[in-house]
């Protein structure tokens, strides 16, 4: 996970992801609800620098806009800053120190690409970054770090998304999730696909999309979580064009979303098929859309054949597929 090391400050990119995949079961009594989903990471990132100096037992923690989130910021979008104390970095490193007795002052730097609410994993993946790195650190500072067992149940405290992305850490950033998202399957890694994400301007509260799909489904009970067809991939993948993922918050989203909402996302999800995606989805509860194309360079055609949209796109690539490409340079 740690990137590169200077003096005392440690560097690493912590990857959003999108679910090829969420088909959404029924609540369970822990709040939380049964899921079936595919994730992949993606080569596109959020930055953290850790600095370990200052007075002990003290967590600082700052953060910056790059584009695309910053793109979005400048459109006039407004994403409410979140107080450090309930920030998914801030909480991980405390509950590290619960677990381990670190005890190093801890100053965090967070550049945020990854926009908030965008179902891409941001938060999480930050938060996946921080146990990660800090486990790493823990031999030096005298604490013992968490066995490979304790440091997915602390990510499992912090969120539902948090463990795959100590998976992705891993090597196995491809997996077929389940249960409340703690049951997780690596998956063989995707084709080097090129992936074109769309982002509308607005996020989308989780717990209120899950709160939406509930209620529709007081409604009309009948017929929903209908598993995936059964495609192996655990062998080759597939091509796109075959694929018969789905995501049960996208046909909520167009039935009962505000009318400006139906319409961008039908927009985006036309665009991205215009511009040559082999397939085209909704990632988790939103709020980004992506398009499936045939390589990196694929999706970086697709982009500029795409431009003066209402919302902001991003060119990316499948982290799993181990595609040689400098991402701060072409993306």
């Amino acid at each position: 996970m740690i990137q590169s090391i200077a003096g005392e400050k440690y560097t690493c990119k912590a990857p959003g992801k999108i679910n090829l995949h969420l088909l959404i079961g029924e609540r369970r009594p822990d709040g939380f609800h049964n899921l079936e989903s595919v994730f992949t990471a993606l080569d596109f990132a959020d930055t953290l620098v850790f600095s370990l100096s200052g007075e002990a037992g003290k967590t600082v923690l700052s953060m910056k806009a790059e584009d695309p989130l910053l793109e979005l910021i400048r459109r006039g979008q407004v994403f409410e800053p979140i107080a450090a104390e309930k920030n998914l970095v801030y909480r991980a490193v405390e509950l590290f120190r619960q677990k381990t007795g670190f005890s190093r002052a801890v100053a965090v730097e967070v550049t945020k690409r990854i926009p908030p609410g965008s179902g891409l994993g941001g938060g999480s993946s930050d938060a996946a970054a921080a146990l990660l790195t800090l486990n790493g650190l823990a031999a030096s500072s005298g604490a013992g770090p968490l066995s490979a067992e304790a440091l997915l149940e602390a990510a499992a405290e912090l969120g539902s998304d948090v463990p795959f992305f100590v998976h992705a850490a891993g090597n196995r950033a491809a997996c077929e999730i389940s249960g409340r998202g703690d049951r997780i399957k690596p998956l063989s890694p995707p084709p080097p696909l090129g992936v074109l994400l769309a982002f509308p301007g607005f996020g989308i509260h989780t717990g209120g999309a899950f709160g939406l799909l509930d209620a529709a489904r007081r409604e009309n009970p009948a017929g929903f979580f209908v598993p995936r067809s059964g495609v192996n991939l655990n062998g080759s993948w597939p091509g796109p064009e075959t694929w018969d993922f789905s995501n049960d918050f996208l046909g909520l989203f167009l039935d009962r979303g505000a009318e400006g909402e139906k319409t961008l996302y039908r927009r985006m999800l036309a665009d991205l098929k215009r511009a040559g995606a082999s397939f085209t989805g909704l990632s988790g509860s939103g709020s980004a859309c992506f398009g499936i194309f045939d390589s990196p360079e694929g999706a970086l055609e697709a982009k500029k054949r795409l431009p003066g949209t209402p919302y902001t796109l991003h060119a990316t690539f499948f982290l799993a597929s181990r595609v040689r490409q400098d991402y701060n340079t072409r993306y």
